[in-house]
């Protein structure tokens, strides 16, 4: 978790930053979970995935400005309306490289800070051969 710390600490984020990165790699791991579910057809595995991709959606959704029913534009009190978007893409790439969908949406080459780009280059390479390793047994 190296690199989750030094992205912190290199991006800066505000709280609110931070959340939104982090409601969307759940729903990135999510969609991840659910690809290998219809891969192995585990249909209730996909089922509960779908679950979980729905309740995180939800809350990410809960968090955003929008409009209430009547049209109404509203701002989520939690949600600066100001939030970085290349910060948060930069979290995202890094918070994401566990999932395979994350790995293809938010390449190591979106994260700016050269050094956090090495740390977490270097966790995807220990990642991997940890899996590497794990499959032979």
């Amino acid at each position: 978790m190296y690199a989750t710390e030094l992205a912190v600490k290199a991006l800066e984020p505000t709280p609110e930053e931070e959340r939104l990165a982090e409601d969307y790699v759940t729903i990135l791991g999510s969609l991840s979970a659910m690809e290998q579910a219809v891969r192995e057809g585990a249909w209730h595995r996909l089922r509960e995935e779908a679950d979980e991709l729905m309740s995180a959606a939800e809350e990410m959704w809960a968090g955003l400005p929008g409009a209430d029913d009547e049209g109404v534009p509203v701002r989520a009190a939690h949600v600066p309306s100001q939030a970085d978007s290349s910060k948060i893409r930069q979290l995202i790439a890094v918070y994401a490289q566990p999932y395979a969908l994350g790995r293809v949406l938010y390449p190591t080459s979106l994260i700016q800070d050269a050094q956090l780009r090495r740390a977490v280059e270097e966790e995807n390479t220990e990642r991997e051969h940890a899996a590497e390793h794990t499959a032979v047994e």
